[in-house]
């Protein structure tokens, strides 16, 4: 495999890594040293591969999501500010990307297993786990791919399928030496070896066990799929996998959180040791991954780094506390009250300060709805489109308060596609990088954001930035690589 993030790949392979819901992990030595005979060794190396470690979440801070708060006491870090100002690099003082690493040591992870897997039988016994294994390894392969194009490459459209994706190694050799040269496949290979690892993926995984949240599933595979069907604009093949999906899982009922809300007052309800997640919302997530999620930079309420005003207006279009989305991002402060001003209007109370250790969410049942919803909209079938946002809503409104959208309430039939829009961007905020892989496909739009001395900082429509460039380390390594503009 072409060492293209250097150091990364050496350290991937000389730590051991864990998750809470995983045990038995080889603590893998340097690679001349390796000595996995089993397909239960082999798992243990795929797990290794699972990101655990922050790879999307500061892509947040580059979108319409997300403001500062310019009144509070903290401050961004300065790795943090380079996204928000929307810097021509967002790497600080290194020539490193951790971003990078991280999802290319996943691959190489995957790679491993794969390259070994070409070349076993599994007898009867093993045959499940064998496929199990294999099946996931083509998963993580695939889903590492997905970021690596939506952050370091153009959107999938026509125009754009023969430019620079990014190195796209499918085996695992010449691990030890530091390769030169490497080649960014065109936009149009990359996205169709996702397909392809994700066929293979979906095949072996059918029918296998998928109860651990840390590790891809028949479900959320198919789930993948729909996702990356939505942003390549296969349209048929998205609401195909997004009805697998929302066959199989269920959405949660906020009202479930009422008695809390009751109990603990607007404010308290979802605080300090109490998340959304903690309720019966964490039954919709289907994939946890990157890391702690306990201690982001949006949880603390005098953060700097909040939600837009405007994410918290989404949710009372219908009047105030009716939707419960209300409370993910209202920090229901009295502005008459000493000190409000440094917490501001709004929080993200998804993860709450506490003990509890949830990773960040990957895949959830919700993000079925929407993107079958957007498939069906932009098929010009609105009635179906509005049937799956009612599905939805009627599971986060107060009882009794939600009145079903129909087809007829719209005048412009193109207005139901941004209401659809309206309810993917509430549904996924902060969730798996989706916003800024949104923004990037849905037009690239300007974006204005206010820092220090309320300056303005603009992303221009269809502003170069909005592809994330080559890591300098990889520019050292394969000079005659074409980075992306600026």
């Amino acid at each position: 495999m072409k060492n293209i993030f250097k150091s990364f790949l050496f350290v991937a392979l000389t730590t051991g890594f864990g998750l809470s819901s995983c045990t038995g992990l080889l603590d893998i030595t340097p690679v001349n040293s390796m000595k996995p005979e089993t397909i239960s060794d082999y798992e243990s190396i795929l797990l290794g591969g699972y990101p655990r470690d922050d790879y999307y979440t500061r892509t947040d801070l580059m979108t319409d999501n997300v403001m500062v708060n310019l009144n509070t006491t903290y401050r961004l870090g300065a790795a943090e500010e380079a996204w928000y100002v929307f810097a021509s690099s967002h790497m600080v003082n290194t020539p490193l990307d951790p971003y990078w690493g991280q999802l290319y040591k996943s691959i190489f992870y995957a790679n491993t297993v794969l390259d070994k897997f070409s070349s076993i039988t599994p007898d009867a016994s093993e045959k499940n786990k064998y496929e199990q294994v294999k099946g996931e390894a083509y998963a993580l392969r695939a889903y590492a791919y997905f970021y690596l194009i939506n952050m370091y490459a153009d959107v999938y459209a026509p125009e754009n399928l023969e430019l620079p994706g990014v190195p796209m190694p499918l085996d695992a050799e010449d691990v030890n030496q530091f390769s030169k040269d490497n080649i960014r496949q065109p936009i149009a290979k990359v996205w169709a070896q996702i397909e392809s690892d994700l066929k293979q993926a979906e095949t072996l995984l059918q029918g296998k066990p998928g109860e651990d949240r840390f590790r891809f599933n028949t479900t959320t595979v198919q789930l993948l799929s729909a996702r990356v069907a939505l942003f390549m604009g296969k349209y048929d093949k998205a609401i195909d996998y997004a009805s697998e999906v929302m066959a199989s899982v269920r959405l949660s009922n906020m009202n479930t959180m009422q008695a809390r809300i009751d109990a603990k007052g607007n404010k308290a309800a979802f605080s300090e040791n109490f998340g959304f997640i903690d309720g019966d919302y964490n039954s919709e997530i289907l994939f946890f991954t990157a890391g702690r999620a306990n201690q982001n930079i949006f949880t603390y309420f005098q953060a700097a780094a909040k939600p837009t005003e405007e994410l918290l207006e989404l949710t009372k279009r219908n009047g105030d506390l009716v939707d419960y989305r209300q409370y993910l991002f209202d920090s229901f402060e009295d502005f008459s009250v000493q000190g409000a001003v440094f917490v501001g209007k709004t929080v993200y109370n998804m993860f709450a300060v506490q003990e509890r250790n949830w990773f960040f969410i990957g895949l959830k049942a919700s993000e079925a709805y929407v993107i079958r919803a957007e498939a069906y909209a932009r098929k010009q079938e609105y009635g179906k489109a509005l049937a799956d946002i009612n599905k939805l809503l009627v599971t986060r409104y107060k009882k009794d308060s939600f009145v079903a959208l129909k087809e007829s309430d719209y005048v412009n039939k193109e207005d139901i596609l941004t209401r659809v829009l309206d309810e993917r961007r509430l549904e996924t905020a902060f969730d798996a990088g989706l916003r800024f892989f949104d923004l990037r496909r849905l037009g690239k739009p300007e974006i204005t954001h206010i820092y220090k001395n309320n300056q303005e900082f603009v992303l221009k429509k269809n502003d170069p930035r909005y592809v994330l460039q080559i890591p300098e380390s990889e520019q050292n390594n394969s000079p005659n690589m074409p980075i992306n503009p600026r």
